[in-house]
């Protein structure tokens, strides 16, 4: 087993905030705890797509799509409608940091981390609901969770929530990450955060409002920093921040499924919402996987993608098989192809109707910002450490998100012989 560096490691995902994002934020409350004598990754390398759930899979299993098999935030039913989000960890095919934990035997924590479902922790609040996101989802997270814990805890943060609207959904994390560490105290804990990532996809990414998310979630950090000191425990914690992908600009919305259905390659059944195909886009935002029911029909597809006036009437910037997808982005799934969107366009799974692409409002879609592209397009996420086993001043300047995971067990002294990902002991005190 490798030497321990830390004796407790809290990590929190700060969803779609950039270096950028988090340079600006530099003197603000919360943030600037970290660019005092902390460690910094500057930019890290998100997965393909760079999606929430692919990214979070990477970033607690060590793996990229090829291994982690979370290539989309919602699982592929060709002939339905039905888009069931990925809420549990058995869907990811590699173990997790939270296996290697429980293999150590040290207790873990983990609060609304994406594909967590059911997973082995010991206070685990899942990122997961019934129908839809602004539902209610206590009894979902006390299905797929913790529910003893989950509803010891309740009466005191159950009322924090609204859906899953914004910024109370964080103040419920936050609340949430205060109960783990008062009555648990384990030695690694995981939280997901997102009102940045809410404010970029409705504000835009220069606006406002993601400013104004920005300091909210600087003030939260602060809350727990304060409630760590006051605890005693703040020095022998470390903390690492982090995030999964940026977003790009979003103006256009792209039906590929349309085409797929002019050219005869998708019929849907009159009065159903189920449909017989041979061809089929599932969307991943900014990108999409094309899925190709028989083999033979690769080719016909393959000619209508790259067509050059399909790729203008769609807004495809590049189309990448298989194969190229693996090579070049280490993504593989099921699907026959990848469709790279053209700046501003956002795919859509939607077959009905005759136009192939319109604009967002006309759409009725409230999108200014989105993701799922190509990583190296626009801004990327980052990696700050600070605390016990971390180097003061250290600087990364690139880095890949599957090597977070790889950092955090070698500051807990666990073993991910799976990982792809590398520890980075520039940032450490190895």
């Amino acid at each position: 087993m490798p030497k321990q560096l830390s004796h407790k490691v809290i990590v929190l995902s700060l969803d779609a905030m950039t270096f950028e994002d988090f340079s600006k934020a530099r003197d603000l409350t919360g943030f600037s705890w970290f660019w005092e004598r902390g460690a910094l990754a500057r930019h890290i390398r998100s997965v393909y797509p760079s999606l929430t759930y692919p990214c979070h899979a990477a970033m607690a299993c060590g793996c990229w799509p090829e291994e982690s098999g979370v290539f989309n935030n919602e699982l592929f039913l060709p002939e339905t409608r039905r888009r069931p989000w990925i809420f549990y960890h058995d869907q990811i095919r590699r173990p997790t940091i939270f296996h290697a934990a429980r293999a150590a035997g040290l207790r873990s924590g983990c609060i609304l981390w994406p594909c967590m479902g059911n997973a082995p922790v010991d206070y685990l609040i899942p990122e997961i609901w019934d129908g839809d996101p602004d539902s209610g989802f206590f009894e979902p997270m006390c299905r797929a969770g913790s529910a003893p814990f989950i509803r010891e805890i309740w009466p005191e943060v159950g009322s924090i929530p609204r859906g899953f609207q914004q910024p109370m959904l964080d103040e419920f994390v936050f609340a949430c990450l205060h109960r783990v560490i008062h009555m648990g105290n384990p030695p690694l804990i995981y939280a997901h955060v997102c009102q940045i990532d809410n404010a970029k996809h409705y504000g835009g990414l220069d606006s406002t409002q993601v400013w104004e998310a920005v300091k909210r979630t600087g003030r939260l950090l602060d809350g727990l920093l304060r409630e760590l000191d006051a605890l005693g425990i703040l020095e022998e914690t470390t903390v690492a921040l982090c995030s999964d992908h940026g977003q790009l600009p979003v103006d256009r919305a792209s039906y590929p499924n349309v085409l797929l259905r002019k050219r005869g390659f998708l019929t849907p059944e009159t009065g159903s919402d189920s449909l017989h195909w041979r061809a089929q886009s599932h969307s991943a935002c900014c990108s999409a996987q094309v899925y190709v029911a028989d083999p033979s029909d690769v080719p016909a597809v393959h000619a209508i993608l790259n067509d050059e006036r399909t790729r203008e009437y769609l807004g495809i910037a590049a189309v990448y098989d298989r194969s190229q997808a693996k090579e070049l982005f280490h993504l593989d799934g099921p699907f026959s192809f990848v469709l790279e969107g053209a700046p501003g366009v956002l795919f859509r799974d939607e077959w009905e109707g005759d136009s192939l692409m319109c604009s967002l409002t006309d759409a009725g879609l409230p999108y200014r910002a989105n993701h799922g592209h190509d990583p190296a397009r626009g801004q990327s996420p980052f990696f700050a450490l600070k605390g016990p086993g971390v180097r003061q001043g250290a600087l990364v300047e690139q880095a890949d998100l599957i090597d977070e995971p790889a950092t955090i067990a070698r500051l807990l002294g666990l073993s991910m012989p799976w990982a792809q990902g590398k520890p980075l002991d520039a940032l450490l005190t190895v």
